[in-house]
């Protein structure tokens, strides 16, 4: 009896079991334990590049932060073929739990390269913390060069012989103002006008010229810069003298300043009547077929110049106004078209001091000399004052206003630290004058062991802006990019009458 009771209830065991097994199975999915989401997704994982010989192309990606924290991303790139490069366009910083884009740039370098498929190039988003340990994710770019066709043609004897090789028709990389690619090539501009322009091929820059009206206030605007293009402003005097640059203007509007708006924007008053000239490149070098951008020249009144003035005339070492502002500056480093502006600007700099050496630093305004010398050893309204400080930025170890025994206005400090460390250096100009004409090169020297001359040259070793011949450009074409296009060897062109290089 006990036997049989032991079965039954082994039986009913059984069926329990298999019971509990048959619900449990259709509650739980086939994955019972979800992946875990990926730190850094992009989107799309695979992408593929389609460009000609000679010429570049974008791909943009889909980069998502989901680690919790803010991070700053950068792409690196293995894999890339011969006869291409792959860049990107920079560093992007994307908040936790955020996405971005990330544009990379994919050139073909080669003008024979055979039409077919490259790659893949390995594209490794790394995303650097405040703290902690880096992260990573990856995608792939597949590269497709068209653009030519090969096919082998039959002989009489039956052996093939390669036919010629016969481009196919596509994107002509220039616009209707092209060559403008120098002073002596530049088109000209006029007044209250815009010009539809491309940044093309990579590593492209653009040369106009304008006639200019002494006194008078003309305003340089990128009005338009498509995604990709980081463009910077340089004018030059008509003696390819540089005399204002900007970068980023993010003031159009003072009220509500967007540190978003890259385009660049210059406005200047006019020195002297005359014909200057306007660069315009990529930061970075950058161009394509789909790298639009519009330029515009206005001009104003000769009435008060525009407050943004002193906003456009700060050098790229802004903001350095103050000892915990300062920029670092190395030995035996030459800082370049540093400027004194706005009225009452000062510059800061700090550089390591290793006790015991010798240390000279100086300031050249030789190299900015206007078209008319009146002191050949400085340039006009630059009178430098040079204070050296401690490493707290404020107990005063030398000054010097003029280089002593020199036929100069600029200033030198000689100086041998006691102890290793940072210290500053602050450069003002006398009388606290200030305008975007002012200008100078910093140069710090690590004077040699036993080195008995270390300091500034003589005037006989002076750096020279060269003069580049006036430009032949004809008026601007009609903006193109037509593919059937093909290039035209220029023609040299009468040089513009006077009337059409200044403005009456």
């Amino acid at each position: 009896m006990n036997s049989q009771i032991k079965l039954r209830n082994g039986i009913f065991s059984a069926v329990i079991i298999v019971f509990i097994f048959l619900i449990a199975s259709q509650q739980i999915p086939a994955a019972a334990a979800p992946l875990a989401q990926a730190l850094v997704s992009v989107d799309p994982p695979n992408a593929t590049a389609e460009l000609t010989p000679n010429t570049s192309t974008t791909v943009v990606f889909n980069v998502t932060n989901n680690t919790g924290e803010d991070r700053t991303f950068n792409a690196a790139f293995s894999g890339i073929p011969s006869g291409f490069s792959v860049t990107q366009q920079g560093t992007v910083a994307i908040p936790a739990n955020s996405s971005a884009q990330f544009t990379i740039i994919v050139a073909s370098t080669a003008a024979n390269q055979t039409p077919g498929n490259y790659g893949p190039v390995t594209v490794a988003f790394t995303g650097t913390p405040p703290s902690g340990a880096n992260v990573t994710g990856s995608a792939t770019i597949n590269i497709t060069i068209t653009g030519a066709t090969f096919t082998p043609t039959p002989s009489a004897t039956g052996t093939p012989v390669p036919a010629t090789v016969t481009p196919t028709a596509g994107p002509v990389c220039r616009d209707g103002f092209e060559d403008d690619n120098n002073p002596a090539s530049a088109k000209r501009i006029d007044v209250n006008t815009a010009q539809l322009r491309t940044m093309c091929p990579t590593g492209d820059e653009d040369w106009i010229y304008f006639g200019g009206v002494g006194g008078k206030v003309y305003t340089i605007d990128i009005s338009r810069q498509d995604p990709g293009l980081d463009l910077t402003l340089t004018l030059y005097d008509p003696e390819l003298n540089q005399i204002a640059f900007n970068h980023d203007f993010f003031l159009r509007d003072p009220a509500n300043p967007n540190p978003g708006d890259t385009r660049p924007r210059i406005t200047i008053r006019i020195p002297y009547d005359g014909t200057y000239y306007i660069r315009v490149r990529d930061a970075a070098g950058r161009g394509g077929i789909d790298y639009f951008y519009e330029i515009a020249l206005l001009d104003e009144s000769a009435g008060p110049t525009p407050d943004q003035v002193d906003f456009v005339c700060l050098d790229i070492f802004e903001p350095d106004g103050l000892p915990e502002q300062a920029r670092l500056i190395t030995s035996n480093e030459i800082q370049e078209n540093r400027s004194l502006c706005p009225a009452g600007d000062a510059d800061w700099v700090t550089f390591f001091g290793k006790a015991g050496k010798r240390y000279v630093i100086y300031t050249d305004t030789r190299r900015y000399r206007g078209r008319i010398v009146v002191n050949g050893e400085t340039q006009a309204g630059a009178d430098t004052v040079m204070v050296l400080t401690d490493r707290d930025g404020a107990t005063i170890l030398d000054f010097n206003d003029d280089i002593p025994g020199g036929n100069t206005l600029d200033s030198q400090i000689e100086f041998i630290p006691e102890t290793d460390g940072f210290y500053f250096v602050q450069i003002k100009n006398v009388g606290d004058i200030g305008n975007q004409f002012i200008r100078y090169d910093l140069v710090l020297l690590l004077c040699l062991p036993g080195q008995t001359t270390c300091g500034r040259t003589s005037i006989a070793d002076a750096p020279v802006n060269p003069i580049t011949p006036q430009p032949t450009g004809t008026p601007a074409e009609e903006f193109s990019l037509d593919p059937t296009n093909t290039p035209v060897v220029p023609t040299a062109t009468p040089t513009p009458e006077p009337e059409e290089q200044a403005e009456e």
